[in-house]
């Protein structure tokens, strides 16, 4: 994810939030002027601190929903006792509340719905492919992937979702890594036939990210075949 100052804000309002998982969850914003974004984007979010008065510090976050579904999902993980002033605020805000965001941005979509592709998500980094799958699914486009999908426990954001797809879809493959299980190069070969023609989009830790492109670069996959996606902030898986 990257920082743009140039684009317009939009002001957002609170109509719903859940609970994903324990320490994670989904908050439903809808927004007062109509915009669109493309599956994968992110948005750069304004919230003031209301203890203080002021701004807290913008934070990035992947939209989760998928852009026929119209309100922005932001999803994310909270550490208890060990959150952000953004995310404190976050938690506390009721429905009817206000935020505000940049437009969307960011380039982590899927331009070719008929190439290959493998996903790989560390935890919280689900949330753009919960989109991409989503839109692939409402624009009844191929689904030509295999997502890796590693996570700290049984505790999986979307899974429910996610294994629906699968349902309907046998190009679609899924492959739960549970700590202490680790996506490497082992297991990338054992799980993936091909590895060398697919593209990969890797979205997760910022360390995990890094750690994947190694190892794909190592195993001779071409710069321009992978996609990252990083989320600043946390912990590797």
């Amino acid at each position: 994810m990257s920082e743009n100052d140039n684009r317009s804000i939009v002001k957002l309002t609170l109509i719903d939030k859940k609970e994903e998982v324990p320490n994670v969850a989904s908050f439903i914003f809808q927004s007062e002027t109509p915009f669109s974004w493309s599956a994968g984007q992110f948005l750069r979010y304004h919230l003031d601190d209301p203890n203080t008065g002021t701004e807290s510090m913008d934070r990035f976050f992947t939209i989760a929903s998928a852009p026929f579904e119209k309100n922005l999902m932001l999803t994310t993980r909270f550490s208890p006792g060990d959150g952000s002033t953004f995310k404190k605020d976050l938690q506390e805000l009721k429905i009817g509340d206000h935020i505000e965001a940049q437009e969307p941005a960011g380039a982590f979509v899927i331009k070719d719905p008929d190439q290959n592709y493998i996903f790989i998500a560390g935890g919280i980094g689900i949330t753009p492919f919960r989109s991409i799958l989503l839109d692939l699914d409402h624009n009844n486009l191929p689904i030509n992937v295999t997502l890796l999908y590693a996570n700290r426990d049984q505790n999986i954001v979307y899974k429910d979702t996610l294994d629906q797809l699968v349902q309907k879809y046998p190009s679609l493959k899924i492959y739960y890594i549970i700590d202490p299980q680790r996506i490497d190069e082992q297991t990338i070969r054992s799980l993936i036939s091909d590895i060398r023609h697919p593209v990969y989009y890797i979205s997760g830790p910022k360390p995990m990210v890094e750690a994947m492109e190694k190892i794909l670069a190592g195993i001779g996959i071409p710069e321009d075949h992978i996609k990252h996606d990083y989320f600043p902030g946390y912990k590797s898986i």
